[in-house]
């Protein structure tokens, strides 16, 4: 049996058959790289399932050490303008687990956990919560009108 890290869940629960990935793919609706000094790729971050409803899922990682988890915290006020100005969203959902690192800073304040599934998954070998966080567009527009003062 293959150990796969539940972060990875969205992109590998079905294998890595190109046509299965292809799917997958298709519910991402814009996406973006984080590069370091050296142009070498540290994070990335993903606008799935944004669609009619008006709701949309921020999938953000980063290489798993300091420098790059900070240029990601870095450039996440960037990527949260880029989703709601880019897509018509209502609710930006964000999912994560106990142990991930904060790759939102600040911002993640601005999040009200929706769901808490405590002891949901095993990584690395102890159980860890997974929370999904949601940001409404109002609570989006007073944060981004609170900068332009």
């Amino acid at each position: 049996m293959a150990d796969v890290d539940p972060r990875w869940w969205r992109f590998s629960r079905d294998g890595l058959e190109p046509s299965h990935l292809l799917e997958t793919a298709s519910g991402v609706a814009a996406g973006v790289i984080v590069f370091d000094e050296g142009q070498q790729p540290v994070a990335c971050a993903m606008l799935a399932d944004a669609g009619a409803s008006g709701t949309a899922t921020l999938e953000f990682f980063s290489l798993p050490d300091p420098a790059a988890q900070a240029l990601a915290r870095r450039y996440a006020p960037d990527l949260l303008v880029a989703a709601f100005d880019g897509a018509a969203i209502r609710r930006l959902y964000v999912e994560r687990f106990s142990g991930d690192p904060d790759l939102l800073g600040d911002l993640a304040d601005l999040f009200e956990i929706e769901v808490r599934y405590p002891d949901f998954t095993q990584i690395d070998g102890h159980y860890e919560d997974r929370t999904i966080a949601v940001l409404t567009a109002e609570r989006f527009q007073e944060w981004r009108e609170g900068l332009r003062r």
